[in-house]
């Protein structure tokens, strides 16, 4: 059986490490942490002006 590996220190509060990223890039391109697992964070983005290439569409990762 392997342990499930844990990158925190500490349960990190997904509102928390979305107020940590005011003023970088994050909050530039509306980035919002919604879940915190083991070893991943998890966010979502609005595609609006901000994200979208200069022909409208949003870059999404072929598959």
């Amino acid at each position: 059986m392997v342990d499930e590996m844990n990158i925190w220190f500490r349960k990190p509060d997904p509102v928390e490490v979305t107020r940590r990223g005011e003023g970088s890039a994050n909050q530039h391109v509306g980035i919002e942490i919604i879940e915190v697992g083991p070893d991943y964070l998890k966010g979502r983005i609005t595609v609006d002006e901000r994200t979208r290439q200069p022909g409208g569409v949003l870059h999404k990762k072929p598959g």
